[in-house]
């Protein structure tokens, strides 16, 4: 079966301009403060703070990030999957051609880059199987075979200025989880190269990540201590003991911080879920990019496929079909001598789970209210079916406090079951094209899962797993 789809991509040029500093990546400050490196759609750019333009140093097919300046200023390193993997490039600041520096069949992501020219890099290529956390790796700069930097596992490593003390995180918390307390959360540790002692340099109960140096020796870090991600100074001793008590640089209350760098003066550049800015003597200010580009993809794109089908249902006459793929819902008839089908959902965000309650009218659940609802729609032309109908109406018909999951209609297309939240199991019923008298069925820590109508929708079958994490099966009268 072959569907030809029609993919556009939509983009108003004033929603644009406001939304590039939401979409900036990783920006690194130059050692000298004049300029910020950073990472947008999928390329690496640099913009300068006196002109205030930005320039495009990379242009690739492949996704490149995490960029980091060396200690002149001249040249970048980052990460790459242009060959297939995330290994380690450098290129002047200027441009030109890329140089790899790293070719391990993993991922590789730059973190520092020392005065020793050495690439200090965070890496998965040994103890994977038994170990969560990364290992730590250099590379020097002008080529050759990376080394084990540091015999300790962790990741993100940063060299202190004078090249003794070496910052890095232990723990293997996955840094999206901003309010994680438990034994795997991240800590800032520094090891001293030349007495080869470590100190703990965090012990909140939340997640701290992503140490820097700057020129006088300052340690900074992301920290989740006040309940969103901040940023902290740290004084170090020579010997790489803490010095003092922390203190706080930023004040993110709503959005934490995501990405943050730091100049050899200390001033501080960084990244929230939607804002960029930058930080002088204490005083935060916010940095407006303007970014004219042109994209570097075609923005429509046509897809002959024969696969991607991700769910799909059949119209309880069965003259219809409709099929999930690629985040839409497309309608066909149920002919395989009938080649081309309708978008129905057409949206920007995801529409899934496919399931008609008539002839005419189909659900589906969709985001695009800003969490997972249900949704229907409908022919506006009383002359075509939803197999070609350009005029389609869209309405909600749920309006839940968290997700909804796994819209399953009974075989009399008279009921249905979803899932709101984790484990809350609901029934309702199909009423002139609308749900009515929606209540819980089944209400726990564990969703219950492999949903499926009996034949005459008296009845539902479910499996669920209970405090021994043992999956039972379970029936339950829907009469």
């Amino acid at each position: 079966m072959t569907k030809r789809l029609y993919i556009v991509i939509f983009v108003m040029i004033t929603g644009l301009l406001s939304a590039q500093n939401s979409l900036i990546r990783m920006p690194r400050i130059s050692p000298n403060a004049q300029e910020m490196a950073f990472s947008y759609q999928g390329d690496i750019w640099i913009y300068n703070f006196n002109t205030q333009q930005t320039k495009r140093i990379t242009i690739h097919e492949g996704y490149e990030s995490n960029p980091v300046w060396n200690t002149s200023g001249d040249q970048l390193a980052f990460s790459s999957n242009r060959k297939g993997n995330n290994n380690i490039f450098t290129i002047k600041k200027n441009g030109g051609i890329p140089k790899q520096l790293t070719y391990y069949p993993t991922g590789d992501t730059p973190y520092d880059w020392t005065s020793s020219n050495h690439i200090v890099f965070s890496t998965t290529r040994v103890l994977k199987g038994p170990e969560w956390d990364g290992q730590i790796y250099q590379v020097n700069a002008n080529g050759g075979t990376p080394q084990r930097f540091l015999t300790a596992l962790g990741s993100m490593a940063t060299v202190s200025p004078d090249g003794n003390l070496v910052a890095f995180v232990k723990g293997a918390c996955r840094i999206s989880r901003e309010d994680y307390s438990g034994s795997a959360q991240r800590d800032v540790w520094v090891y001293n190269i030349k007495t080869g002692a470590y100190f703990q340099v965090t012990s909140s109960e939340k997640n701290d990540h992503s140490p820097l140096w700057d020129a006088a020796g300052n340690l900074y870090y992301i920290g989740a201590k006040s309940g969103r991600y901040n940023i902290y100074q740290q004084s170090i001793n020579t010997d790489g003991s803490v010095k003092g008590a922390s203190k706080k640089m930023t004040n993110q209350n709503k959005n934490g911080v995501v990405s943050f760098s730091v100049s050899n003066q200390g001033i501080i550049v960084y990244s929230t879920l939607f804002d960029l800015y930058q930080i002088t003597n204490g005083q935060a200010k916010k940095i407006n990019l303007k970014i004219a580009s042109d994209y570097k993809f075609e923005t429509e794109k046509e897809v002959s496929t024969t696969s991607d089908i991700s769910d799909f249902d059949v119209s309880p006459n069965g003259k219809l079909m409709a099929l999930e793929i690629n985040g839409e819902i497309f309608v066909k008839q149920n002919n395989k001598d009938r080649k081309n089908s309708n978008n129905v959902s057409n949206h920007a965000y995801r529409d899934r789970n496919p399931q008609w309650i008539s002839d005419t009218e189909l659900l589906f659940v969709s985001d695009r209210d800003g969490h997972n609802e249900i949704y229907k729609a409908v022919s506006k032309d009383t002359l075509v079916g939803l197999d070609r109908s350009l005029k389609i109406s869209i309405s909600k018909l749920t309006k839940s406090s968290e997700d909804v999951y796994n819209v399953l209609v009974s075989p009399d297309h008279k009921k249905l079951v979803y899932r709101v939240g984790r484990g809350n199991l609901m029934l309702a019923d199909i009423e002139d094209a609308a749900l009515s008298n929606s209540k819980a069925y089944s209400s726990g820590w564990a969703e219950a899962e492999d949903v499926s109508w009996s034949p005459d929708s008296k009845y539902i079958a479910y499996s669920q797993e209970d405090l021994d994490f043992d999956s039972e099966i379970f029936i339950q009268s829907c009469s």
